[in-house]
């Protein structure tokens, strides 16, 4: 039997910022324990991979960002891309594991994880036990229930990531981040891809301002977007996919070569036995948790997607970071969720913090809002994108800043001026009185904080 004084399941980014603060607070014996590839789904086959695709597709696809005056040919070689990511891939991964284990000293126990007791591990052959168990093991695509998905091959973010070739066709079911990111990745390669999404709009938590300009711009660039879809059924005809699906209540088909589910994560929890140690789980077989991210059992503590949404690496970061302190000192920290910013990687990005304004009247808040183009900054028309839009929420009375709403190239780097705004419970008199380098992209957040000194501004009437 082998003790420690903390036990860590999984080794991404809610297990490691667990273990590094563990380490910090001067903690003698810390163990991660791991099963597949270590630093989980951002680094492997998730944030990473897919936005250095990401970026090589917009450079191959804009070319000159509409400006004549430059002429650029380019041919985008798969084989050489493909190297380059599993090489940056592999960069960061030895930079983490000297870093991890080699600097901080953590040990590291590889193998399949299950309870035995609160107290005890079973890994393979040896029995863990531990004063304080921290699980991070993720998530794993979500395979929808649909008719015939068994028995016809499809594409997840794994598979769709390490492409054999470039599809001629693609479907992808799903329009919430991942959907739009895939969706766009392979149309700037030059695959015709229908997008399929049950609900009125694409990325639905978005505000509608901010998803009707997305939809048009990918509509533009190709892409077939179908919303209020519900999928049928799915069937092979020779080297063809076909979706049976209902719009409305009007039933109709759609094919390609590839189909790419893009319908969400589930916890990764089947093979943990929690109900031996004391942890209960929801319906999805996501790990509940408290404010203090500490589960139904005393020692436990729980971290990361495998806890459910919101699932961000940034959420998984400090979720881990809160549950090891909570785990080992005498504080009681909160995760407060309400500050955590998201964003989506297309081209123009989406981010966001805060609020949507219905979500402000759901709440009582008594919110108003005010949007700006991006058509009228001059950064904009100096790089030769002038698509997006900014939307802040704020309090009508009091003029505090409940949300910031960001459509726009480097929307997921301006964002982080709204979180300091949501987080220090700013106005939009400080927004509005905030210096701002001319010419930026963050000047629009200025610019849009002072229509506020209008009475009345409807974002709807502002394009």
């Amino acid at each position: 039997m082998e003790y420690y004084d903390l036990v860590i399941i999984g080794s991404g980014a809610a297990g490691t910022s667990a273990a590094t603060a563990a380490k910090h607070l001067g903690t003698p014996s810390v163990a991660i324990v791991e099963r597949g590839l270590l630093w989980g789904t951002c680094i492997n086959i998730g944030c990473i991979p897919s936005k250095f695709l990401l970026t090589l597709a917009d450079l191959q696809y804009y070319k000159n960002y509409h400006h004549p005056s430059i002429s650029i040919d380019s041919r985008f070689h798969l084989n050489e891309a493909l190297g380059e990511k599993q090489a940056l891939i592999e960069r960061m991964r030895q930079r983490k594991f000297d870093r991890i284990f080699s600097h901080l000293g953590i040990e590291l126990i590889e193998g399949d994880a299950e309870f035995i007791s609160p107290q005890e591990l079973q890994v393979g052959d040896r029995l863990i036990t531990g004063k304080h168990f921290i699980i991070a093991t993720g998530s794993l695509p979500s395979v929808p229930p649909i008719d015939g998905i068994n028995a016809i091959p499809f594409m997840t973010n794994v598979e769709a990531l390490n492409p054999d070739r470039i599809p001629d066709s693609l479907i992808v079911i799903g329009g919430r981040a991942l959907g739009l990111e895939f969706a766009q990745l392979y149309t700037h390669l030059g695959t015709r891809v229908t997008l399929l999404q049950r609900s009125p709009q694409i990325i639905p938590e978005e505000e509608p301002e901010i998803a009707k300009l997305m939809t048009e711009y990918l509509i533009a660039e190709g892409i077939d977007i179908q919303t209020n879809v519900e999928v049928k059924n799915v069937r092979r005809t020779g080297n063809d996919t076909i979706v049976s699906i209902s719009v409305q209540g009007i039933d109709h088909e759609v094919s390609a070569k590839h189909l790419l589910l893009a319908t969400g994560r589930t916890p990764n929890t089947k093979t943990l036995h929690l109900e031996r140690a004391g942890v209960m789980t929801g319906k999805s077989g996501a790990i509940l948790v408290d404010e203090t991210m500490k589960t139904t059992a005393p020692n436990i503590w729980a971290a990361g997607d495998v806890v459910g949404e919101p699932q961000l690496e940034t959420a998984a970061r400090a979720g881990g970071e809160i549950a090891v302190i909570n785990a080992l000192t005498e504080r009681l920290l909160r995760f407060d969720r309400s500050t955590l910013p998201h964003g989506i990687f297309t081209a123009p990005q989406v981010a966001s913090v805060g609020t949507t304004e219905e979500q402000a009247k759901h709440a009582g808040l008594n919110p108003e809002s005010r949007c700006l183009y991006l058509d009228v900054l001059a950064k904009s028309a100096i790089v030769g994108d002038t698509r997006g839009v900014v939307k802040i929420v704020a309090e009508e009375t009091s003029g505090r800043i409940l949300g910031i709403h960001i459509c726009a190239p480097l929307a997921t780097e301006m964002i982080q001026e709204g979180v300091l705004a949501v987080k220090h419970r700013l106005t939009v008199t400080d927004l509005q009185e905030t210096f701002h380098v001319f010419p930026t992209a963050t000047e629009v957040l200025q610019a849009c904080a002072r229509k506020f000194r209008k009475k009345r501004d409807d974002c709807s009437d502002t394009q």
